[in-house]
């Protein structure tokens, strides 16, 4: 595979006659409109001092929008101490689904039911890699 375009080899030639026509047709409407007292006013290739900057805004763009959007405030429980260790167990989980491990086993090792870890796991999003 070429990296770059080999011109020399083109069907087509870089030079034609009817290139040559209307190069002719330029030349000729811009000497009209030179002579009509028009200016032109060459700018090649920048057209401002300063370059444009171009910036991706991730929270207008559809893939990382919904990274943006507010999450809901979480219920805390009625009881103080069952929220403790409710708090003590979702820490636990989180920290063993962050290193991978299934529901089942984090039950297992943490002595609670896999019922249990699912529902802590969903009132504090936490997502597991493995489910079983």
């Amino acid at each position: 595979m070429q990296r770059y375009h080999d011109t020399r080899s083109d069907p087509l030639p870089i030079h034609s006659p009817q290139h040559d026509i209307e190069r002719a047709n330029l030349e000729r409407l811009m000497v009209e409109f030179l002579m009509r007292g028009g200016k032109v006013q060459q700018v090649g290739h920048q057209m401002s001092s300063a370059p444009a900057t171009f910036t991706i805004n991730p929270e207008r763009s559809p893939v990382y929008a919904h990274l943006f959007t507010p999450v809901a405030p979480m219920e805390a429980p009625e009881d103080e101490a069952c929220a403790s260790d409710v708090g003590k167990h979702a820490a636990l989980i989180m920290a063993d689904a962050a290193m991978g491990n299934s529901p089942k086993w984090i039950a297992r090792k943490h002595h609670m039911t896999e019922k249990y870890v699912r529902q802590v796991a969903r009132d504090y999003h936490i997502t597991f890699h493995k489910q079983r």
